[in-house]
């Protein structure tokens, strides 16, 4: 049984000498979002129904412009949710290891239901974008304790313009940010209240966000920093009432609905490789950065049992041509050799990760210097390139739409419609600015600080930085910087802006101050 202070430490001379409390159940706790005193007049909703607007306007001016082409990366995809439509869920008839299902489960979906999937997943997408806003904007609220953040999210989101473009792409990026953005939602709504419920949902929530992107793995850590903030080191007024056994049980029931999730796909790859495993492939993405000049380390192959493995898996002639114009540094050259070869996808990819780490080991200080480079870059990084829509690609082509399905959009059904004021907007774009990305990011690292610094923030601010921090590291250790990458964390960049300028702007309208202080002392009980 939680005892009257909700499972956190009493002052129990003090609760033996007052009178009893009337006691309420913990789920009427919560302050509501809407008061007296942060009502929206009638002008204020009229200006931030147009915000809204203008943020929709903007990506469905994005959608016009048409999809983009399903090459690489997007036709793979696409491949996959074609067996997925079919009925191979697990997509046994495909045995690589370097895919997740749940976007493949998504196109799967929408190839078996919609007669003209492309277009329905599109705008599928650009629904989820929009809700991912919404999302920050209510996290935003929540975090900086002002309901007028959301205003703050919304108008800096406007001109957020480079990551709509991936709606019309047949990639995980719109997915992964929603299901990551719904997580952290999520977990703030079960550390301030927990419940069976709220647990299920969080577990829900990180399998989706690993199923689309095992990166995500970790993040789970953040959370735990989060909880333990707000539930021991600096509980609130409203925290002390929170039953901390509840609490902790649906922690845990979080934790084994994740695994529940995911426990699928490990026993697919324990059937297919003998490995339970979700990917197999951070082999390639270390062997870019430990040998591609650039960014990379461009390390020398080391002389290693492993390199012999490999050179002797290729065969002479084969290497010998890898060699011969630097090849071999080209992870995706020397991954499909293997294969090749003969060696299966995820033994390959080790087989790469133990040549790279021995290199690596030869030479750490050079390895080291570029990584930190790396982590520096991405923030820095331009989007000097965005995927290609009909709209960029009908421009000085010729031919008919016809046939531009058939070339590269697997004979679906396309559209594109130049919108001029997105095509300059997207023109003069900010994240193609050096200047503008090194700006940001050192507003954002203000804007951390500035979270961490105030005490009604700082389990947030921790959180954020965490979160932002872990995304950034694992990218510079295993990737060369791009926007795309960078592009998972902007939502959370806009959440930790919007969170730390809102006590500033607006210093009187602290929503669960105000609900808090007029509370009887008997609303702020539990039941013994």
């Amino acid at each position: 049984m939680c005892n009257r202070q909700g499972g956190f430490a009493a002052d129990h001379g003090r609760e033996h000498s007052r009178p009893p409390r009337r006691s309420i159940r913990q789920t009427h706790l919560a302050p509501p979002l809407l008061t007296d005193s942060t009502k929206l007049s009638l002008p204020r909703k009229l200006a931030f129904t147009l915000l809204v607007f203008l943020l929709i306007a903007k990506v469905v001016g994005v959608v016009l412009r048409g999809p983009s082409p399903l090459v690489l990366d997007a036709a793979g995809y696409w491949e996959l949710g074609g067996l997925v439509a079919e009925g191979d869920w697990l997509m046994m008839q495909r045995p690589i290891a370097y895919r997740t299902p749940a976007y493949p489960w998504l196109i799967g979906l929408f190839r078996a239901v919609f007669d003209n999937p492309l277009p329905a997943l599109v705008c599928f997408q650009s629904l989820l974008w929009i809700a991912t806003i919404g999302l920050i904007a209510a996290l935003a609220a929540e975090l900086s304790r002002r309901r007028q953040a959301a205003w703050i999210v919304v108008i800096l989101a406007i001109p957020m313009l480079s990551s709509v473009v991936y709606v019309a792409t047949v990639l995980t990026e719109t997915l992964f940010v929603f299901s990551l953005v719904l997580h952290l939602w999520s977990v703030a709504r079960l550390t301030r209240r927990p419940s069976v419920w709220g647990g299920l949902f969080v577990g829900l929530t990180l399998g989706l966000a690993i199923l689309t992107r095992p990166v995500a793995m970790l993040v789970w850590i953040a959370d735990l920093i989060y909880v333990i903030t707000c539930w021991y080191w600096i509980p609130t007024r409203s925290a002390s009432v929170i039953c901390r056994r509840r609490g902790w049980i649906s922690v845990a029931l979080a934790g084994i609905v994740t695994v529940g999730c995911v426990s699928p796909w490990l026993a697919r790859n324990q059937a297919l490789f003998g490995k339970a495993m979700l990917t197999e492939f951070v082999g390639r993405n270390i062997w870019i950065v430990t040998f591609q000049d650039g960014s990379g380390a461009g390390l020398d192959l080391p002389e290693s049992a492993a390199a012999a493995q490999l050179k002797s898996q290729l065969g002479d002639q084969a290497w010998e041509q890898l060699s011969a114009d630097g090849r071999w540094r080209e992870t995706w050259t020397v991954s499909k050799a293997l294969a090749a070869s003969g060696m299966d996808d995820p033994s390959g990819d080790r087989l790469m990760k133990a040549v790279a780490a021995d290199a690596i080991a030869a030479s750490p200080l050079a390895f080291g210097k570029k990584t930190l480079r790396r982590w520096v870059n991405f923030w820095r990084t331009r989007a000097t390139e965005l995927p290609d829509q009909v709209a960029d690609l009908e421009s000085g082509r010729e031919g008919s739409r016809e046939k531009l399905s058939a070339d590269l959009f697997a004979r679906q059904t396309v559209w594109g419609v130049k919108v001029a004021p997105v095509a300059t907007a997207l023109r003069h774009r900010w994240s193609n600015s050096l200047a503008g990305n090194t700006f940001l990011m050192f507003v954002t690292i203000a804007s951390t600080m500035l979270l961490v610094w105030r005490r009604p923030t700082r389990a947030a601010g921790l959180w954020l930085a965490a979160i932002t921090g872990y995304f950034c590291t694992v990218t510079a250790v295993l990737e060369i910087p791009a926007y795309r990458y960078r592009l998972v964390v902007e939502p959370i960049v806009l959440l930790a802006i919007a969170s730390a300028m809102a006590p500033f702007l607006f210093p009187n309208a602290d929503i669960n101050a105000a609900n808090l202080n007029d509370a009887a002392p008997e609303e702020l009980t539990e039941p013994a």
